[in-house]
């Protein structure tokens, strides 16, 4: 078997693979990859190859902690066939190489899968389990493919009562990814209220020019009052990003806006629609602060079971450094 890099001549193949192993997800398409090269120092894109079958693909970015260390990351990668598992050290062995040239301190990734046997692969390579997740670890997926009554059905009474209400006040859905800075408006108010930080407005101005990425956007008397950033791709529609004027809270507008997505993804023959990121009943660390959001979500679907992940591992190259930088992080954020 051959792990070699790929160029663009081979775009569509790679997609074609992605799309059809389970674990393909759109942060490892080519079109997501040519974002992250917009954000990040510099991508990679391998094949394993044998003879002329591709077997796996994976996507490595790397960009600089603020003290300048290199830290190397496969967002939802690497994606293997799924009969394929026993290639997983050699791929490794691969990212392991690119990470001493590189002088890395760290190798960030998180499969899109939840396989005991990758676990142990990567306990045998020198990953660990990691503090932090780069992707959520849970999340919410709706079986789409039935009828919107049934869809409507499952929904928490008040998470109906509330798409009701929104379409009775007048409230209008727009998909306009050009109307960025009546969302970016909206967004600030929500990072303030919420007291978080996010991406720059850089990265969310070339998110929306990611072709199959779309801006939905509330609208209720002339002004925008909510907005949701949206992928559709593959068999799956994405909810990424979400912001609403907390001055308008009583109007419900963002439960009309995933529904309308919900409907758009079912007529364009999509599957699942994923929320991205839930909390568990028995949420530690990063995932207890999203309970409020859980409940909002959970409202669409509250006797579903969350999707669960392996979650992100890592192999440390330079413990030291990277010791000094999240020690550092702590009193900075």
């Amino acid at each position: 078997m051959d792990i070699r890099l790929v160029d663009e001549t081979e775009k569509i193949k790679w997609d074609k693979f992605v799309q059809q192993n389970s674990a393909g997800s759109f942060l490892q398409s080519w079109e997501w990859g040519e974002f992250v090269a917009s954000q990040k120092e510099k991508i990679w894109r391998f094949a394993a190859v044998e003879g002329d079958t591709w077997k796996a693909v994976f996507l490595v970015a790397m960009s600089r902690l603020k003290l300048n260390q290199k830290i190397l990351d496969l967002p939802r990668g690497p994606v293997i066939e799924d009969s394929e598992i026993e290639i997983l050290p050699e791929i490794l062995k691969t990212i392991d190489e690119l990470a001493q040239k590189e002088s890395a301190v760290v190798v960030q990734l998180d499969p899109l899968l939840n396989e005991k046997k990758w676990a142990e692969i990567l306990d045998k390579n020198g990953f660990a389990k990691a503090e932090q997740n780069l992707q959520p670890r849970h999340t919410l997926i709706l079986d789409i493919r039935k009828p919107e009554e049934e869809l409507l059905n499952q929904m928490h009474q008040k998470t109906r009562y509330n798409i009701r209400l929104a379409e009775k006040k007048g409230v209008d859905i727009i998909v306009d990814n050009g109307m960025f800075k009546e969302f970016f408006e909206l967004l600030k108010k929500t990072m303030a209220r919420q007291e978080i930080k996010m991406f720059s407005k850089d990265y969310f101005q070339k998110i929306l020019q990611v072709p199959f990425v779309k801006l939905y956007l509330a609208k209720y008397e002339g002004k925008i009052i909510a907005a949701n950033i949206m992928v559709f791709w593959n068999d799956t529609a994405t909810y990424l990003f979400g912001a609403s004027d907390h001055e308008y809270r009583q109007i419900m507008a963002p439960y009309l806006l995933q529904w309308r997505a919900i409907e758009d993804a079912k007529k364009t023959q999509l599957l699942f629609y994923d929320f991205w990121g839930a909390a568990p009943k028995d949420a530690k660390g990063q995932e207890e602060k999203w309970f409020g959001f859980t409940r909002f979500k959970m409202g669409f679907s509250p006797d579903a079971e969350l999707t669960e992940y392996l979650g992100t591992y890592e192999k440390v190259y330079k413990p030291v450094q990277l010791g000094v930088y999240r020690f550092i992080r702590k009193f900075t954020r």
